[in-house]
């Protein structure tokens, strides 16, 4: 229609017509320009606050997470603790070696600490997080999982060490009865019913306590399972740092 207009307008050389007839095409141009700039990038806003409410999620379930790890941990280092001591004092269990052998096994276990960071990956790939505050915060706990995540890739050496001196009859009473899984959480129990007669159990704890590497693998690993707690909590205190500023981001 317009290119009609415009073509009559040429040849009856109505200059002042083609002139409006201009200024509209180019006004149309322009708004239909805004328009498509206006529409992508309200697309582009209601996408990053989509990422960021999932980003929000991944980082609460972080939280959760992490602050499993730091109980089991708790409890590694206290048993850890409880079977040196044993060791340090000399006595022999008697009768009550089943809760000695927990004990050891207790403190043994290990778990990775991983750190999930794909939303936060996709929306770097499209330049958000805009706010840059949010995007440090989000690089600071990043950058202490990756700290913590090195010494915890993989299992100590005491852990195959002693579960391999600990009789296979002990076993399987152990993880039935002194741990449990519960949607992702580990819970070491010490007040287990024994698992085995007393003379298989004050056998395991003979031949533990006769291993001549246990006591410094234990120490070693002891130590830092019961310290773990001082690097989890500040990842924690930044995974929720950057919750509050992902909270102010979408309440704005």
């Amino acid at each position: 229609m317009i290119l009609r207009r415009i073509t009559q307008h040429v040849r009856e050389q109505n200059w002042t017509a083609i002139a409006i007839d201009f200024v509209i095409v180019v006004v149309g141009v322009f708004i239909g320009i805004q328009v498509s700039n206006w529409n992508t990038s309200r697309a582009e806003d209601a996408r990053e606050r989509l990422l960021l409410g999932e980003l929000r999620a991944e980082l609460a379930e972080s939280v959760r997470q992490l602050t499993i790890k730091r109980n089991a941990y708790d409890q590694v280092g206290r048993s850890g603790r409880e079977a040196l001591a044993f060791l340090d004092a000399g006595a022999a269990c008697g009768e009550e070696c089943w809760p000695v052998v927990v004990d050891f096994f207790h403190a043994s276990q290990w778990q990775q600490v991983p750190v999930s960071r794909s939303t936060y990956d996709e929306m770097r790939r499209n330049g958000w997080p805009r706010d840059r505050a949010l995007v440090d915060a989000i690089e600071d706990y990043h950058r202490q999982a990756d700290q913590l995540s090195v010494p915890l890739a993989r299992p100590p050496e005491y852990r195959s060490l002693v579960r391999g001196l600990i009789p296979l009859a002990a076993h399987t009473p152990y993880w039935t009865h002194c741990f449990e899984l519960t949607d992702g959480e580990e819970v070491y129990l010490d007040d287990c019913p024994a698992g085995v007669d007393p003379e298989v159990a004050g056998a395991a704890v003979e031949a533990i306590v006769a291993h001549p590497d246990i006591h410094a693998a234990l120490t070693e690993w002891a130590g830092f399972a019961g310290a773990l707690s001082v690097s989890i909590d500040p990842l924690i205190a930044a995974a929720e740092r950057a919750i509050s500023l992902i909270d102010a981001d979408l309440d704005a």
